[in-house]
């Protein structure tokens, strides 16, 4: 339901205040939140008159998670690529909005999808603007930006010029994409290409960045060397995603390098990195449980060490670290928001921090802190409830008792 309501909870979190702030109701009405007041206060609103009232005494009010990057159209398996090559695309719309229902559930109302065809991303906005079916809000990308044959070209978004790049931004605007994406490097799922090696100029990059700020869109990119997060943060990119400081070891492995003049190009353009630190951790489940594996098995585990302690150090720069999981790549689900969350404590932010990064922060990277982001007065009314706070516990994200998006009840407590 879409109709006022007003909302008793324990406790509202509000981001001016850093804290949960108990003794306030929320009053919704058109999708917005209208007013966050004392429970007496907010009974004279003229708009509670004809609100109902939805009891979540007892939980605990939060903006609703937000996601950066993923893939709705991908199965989180290790054949990612031969299955969504395999199927019909009547098959990967049918998967993609499955895949959006378990992430709205689990408490993602805002996710951005950074790679469909356009037939997926048409059919995405096509079902959420007929409001029928369980959907975060969406921001598309549709195609990446992508060299000839590079990663994920076969979505169809491969660019040689910068006059090819603008038309493409175009094109992915005016089927209703609200962010642009480039592939500024190979990827580690497209057979061909090397996460390493740059896969474009600065110039077409910077081409991409003008076009979007044109048309009003957000701008990501996919970054795994150094030298192609470099040239992002030189070209003005919103956000940095992967940030993975990749070079070849001996053994051909991919190996994190650290690079402090990579973090100083980033911090001096204003970017926000999602490192992804839930992508694909379940690949190594057994390895931690048991201390069993492959050389190369435990390599990407020190690898993932590594990881969190880069993530921790941009973020003591002064680097924006938003949440991002890249769900339906390998061993990585779309319910699992959550744990990106509980990771960055783990890295050493404190739980405040991870908060405002799967919330506010990532909200600015994409642009939309105008629209979502936060429990203030104007905002969507994209809310979650939870029976723990997660302040204390960040893991209290796990299972939200309740879920509201644009308004709409999508999860009722049990």
């Amino acid at each position: 339901m879409t109709d006022a309501a007003i909302i008793h909870s324990a406790g509202v979190f509000l981001d001016e205040e850093g804290a949960v702030v108990p003794g306030q109701d929320v009053l919704v009405a058109g999708g917005a939140i209208t007013a966050i007041a004392p429970r007496a206060e907010i009974a004279s609103h003229p708009a509670a008159a004809s609100a109902r009232v939805v009891d979540l005494d007892g939980l605990f009010l939060f903006p609703g998670l937000m996601n950066s990057h993923v893939h709705f159209a991908f199965n989180g398996t290790d054949n990612v690529r031969e299955v969504y090559l395999a199927e019909t695309p009547d098959e990967r719309v049918a998967r993609a909005l499955a895949n959006a229902r378990a992430m709205a559930l689990s408490g993602v109302t805002t996710a951005r999808d950074c790679g469909s065809d356009m037939v997926v991303m048409q059919a995405m906005l096509a079902a959420a603007e007929e409001g029928e079916a369980v959907l975060p809000n969406l921001l598309m990308c549709g195609p990446p930006i992508t060299a000839v044959c590079g990663h994920l070209h076969y979505m169809g978004g491969e660019a040689t010029t910068s006059d090819e790049v603008r038309a493409l931004v175009r094109k992915t605007r005016a089927a209703g994409a609200r962010s642009a994406k480039v592939m500024a490097t190979g990827g580690q799922m497209t057979p061909g290409t090397r996460p390493e090696v740059p896969a474009f100029e600065l110039a077409e990059l910077v081409a991409l960045v003008e076009e979007a700020r044109s048309l009003d869109m957000s701008t990501v990119s996919h970054c795994l060397s150094s030298e192609g997060t470099i040239r992002s943060a030189r070209a003005g990119f919103d956000s940095i995603e992967h940030c993975a400081f990749f070079e070849r070891s001996p053994e051909g492995w991919m190996e994190r390098v650290y690079r402090q003049d990579v973090t100083d190009a980033i911090r001096a353009s204003g970017a926000a990195v999602m490192m992804g630190l839930a992508a694909s951790t379940h690949a190594l489940d057994m390895v931690r449980a048991t201390g069993e594996g492959t050389p190369h098995e435990h390599f990407r585990l020190a690898q993932e060490r590594r990881m969190m302690q880069i993530f921790k150090d941009m973020a003591d720069q002064g680097i924006p670290m938003i949440c991002g999981t890249d769900a339906g790549t390998a061993a990585t689900p779309f319910d699992e928001t959550w744990r990106e969350v509980v990771l960055m404590v783990e890295a050493g932010l404190t739980p405040l921090q991870a908060v405002r990064n799967a919330t506010t922060i990532v909200a600015r990277a994409m642009r939309i802190d105008h629209e979502a982001g936060a429990i203030r007065a104007g905002l969507r009314a994209d809310m979650i409830a939870l029976a723990d706070n997660p302040l204390d516990d960040p893991e209290a994200f796990r299972a939200p008792a309740w879920v509201m998006v644009r308004g709409r009840e999508i999860l009722a407590p049990q």
